[in-house]
């Protein structure tokens, strides 16, 4: 969780700071329930995760290019276009996790919905994943370290998504229904 108590005046930690920045107000703000900041909060984590899982992916394909072309000496087009693509989703998939994140604390009843939705995607994407593993096939350490970023923004999601859906996080979104 991301430290959100400061110390005196100007003493806010850089976390703090950030997490100001990227929801829009004050992290610790009485207005809203505490199941919700700290689904903000997993959505931020979820968000760092989905950064870092990018440049892991970033580092590996400028790495070791064959990893993406089956063993194959991809051409400098595909090298390029893979780079281009693990570059655009992280940028997308992170800013998603940041827009859920201040949809939701602002108590936009459409985000905890999308919300709930991005994270069936996911656990189906995930799912897959783990269900494409077949006795018999190589498994690196690459791959190990993808599994397990990609179980941990899961994880993220999921403690969003449980704590968006409790009783408190319920009565904030049906009080911040009725206004626009």
């Amino acid at each position: 969780m991301l430290k959100t108590t400061s110390r005196g005046g100007g003493g806010q930690s850089a976390l703090v700071g950030l997490e100001t920045k990227l929801i829009g107000g004050d992290p610790n703000d009485p207005a809203v329930p505490s199941p919700v900041r700290k689904a903000v909060r997993f959505m931020l984590g979820g968000a760092a995760v989905t950064v870092v899982a990018g440049l892991f992916s970033l580092i590996t394909v400028l790495s070791d290019p064959n990893l993406i072309n089956n063993g194959n000496k991809p051409s400098s087009k595909d090298l390029t276009g893979d780079i281009v693509q693990v570059i655009v989703l992280t940028l997308v998939y992170s800013t998603l996790w940041v827009v859920m994140a201040r949809m939701n604390r602002a108590g936009q009843v459409w985000a905890r919905i999308v919300a709930s939705i991005l994270f069936a995607i996911s656990t189906y994407s995930l799912y897959s994943a783990v269900n494409s593993l077949h006795g018999g096939q190589t498994i690196l350490v690459v791959n190990i370290i993808s599994f397990v970023l990609a179980i941990t923004e899961w994880v993220c999601g999921c403690g969003a998504v449980a704590l968006l859906w409790r009783s408190e996080s319920s009565v904030y979104f049906k009080s911040h229904a009725g206004r626009r």
